[in-house]
């Protein structure tokens, strides 16, 4: 046998990556961009899509995924911008601190992480699952999840949000599947987001803070196997395996990309 297999070649398709303006939305963009496909950025921040999209070569929108109405009208506008909806990667999302003691967190704090966490992917994947079927050539859903679904430790608030989001993960995926529609989660583990800045402590281990929850992490981290935090394109490479024909046979799994988070 000859020639070079093409699996991870998106060329020709179209990603739309919500709060793909920096940290790991920006990575997820980035490689989407680098296999080939044409990328929609949408943040709630123009000008973090906006200079993500210059980066890359693609294209740029504001959004708010906590609004319906806005969720509907972005992703249509993706299709009549760039040609169709073959790829969402369902990024954006809230993390407010730890989230503890559970008697301080008001309603406002629950709904505010809830609306962008779990209703926004909702939303999102309704979207596109609408799109997709219309269009009569599958697709790939990414919702990012976090390997805190599996392991507590940041808080019930954000903890039970992408635990949510994995469970709507493989409900969608049982119910997508007949259409060629596959979808999927990514979980990061430990990812340093803030370009320009070294993780601390060795580049591994944040400093105690004296919060019980937050010191549990830190500790958690300081014997991650990989040794060192995970980069945004580390989990933008996960991304591209997700959206690509790699995984073509691949529906409704819950993927770490954690360097060895959940080994611990």
């Amino acid at each position: 046998m000859t020639g070079t297999a093409d699996w991870i070649d998106l060329s020709g398709k179209v990603a739309h990556v919500t709060g793909g303006g920096k940290g790991i939305g920006k990575g997820i963009s980035t490689a989407l961009a680098m296999a080939g496909a044409k990328v929609m950025v949408s943040d709630i921040n123009l000008r973090s899509a906006q200079e993500t999209a210059d980066e890359i070569g693609g294209s740029a929108m504001a959004l708010d995924v906590a609004d319906r109405g806005a969720v509907d009208a972005a992703l249509n506008n993706t299709v009549s911008a760039l040609g169709a909806l073959d790829i969402l990667v369902n990024n954006a999302g809230l993390y407010i601190g730890y989230g503890g003691p559970v008697e301080g967190i008001t309603d406002e704090m629950w709904k505010a992480l809830w609306s962008v966490n779990v209703d926004g992917v909702f939303y999102c994947c309704r979207a596109a699952a609408t799109i997709m079927k219309a269009q009569g050539k599958g697709g790939r859903i990414i919702n990012i999840a976090s390997t805190q679904a599996m392991t507590p430790g940041v808080g019930v608030t954000y903890d039970g949000s992408k635990a949510a989001v994995t469970m709507m993960t493989k409900a969608l995926a049982l119910e997508l599947a007949p259409h060629g529609i596959n979808v999927n989660a990514l979980a990061p583990g430990p990812t340093w987001v803030h370009a320009g800045e070294p993780p601390p402590i060795d580049a591994q281990m944040p400093p105690r803070t004296g919060d019980p929850l937050a010191d549990t992490v830190a500790d958690r981290i300081s014997r991650l196997p990989a040794g060192h935090w995970g980069d945004p394109m580390e989990q933008g490479k996960a991304a591209v395996f997700l959206a690509s024909e790699m995984s073509s046979f691949v529906t409704g799994i819950y993927l770490p990309c954690d360097g060895g988070w959940l080994t611990l």
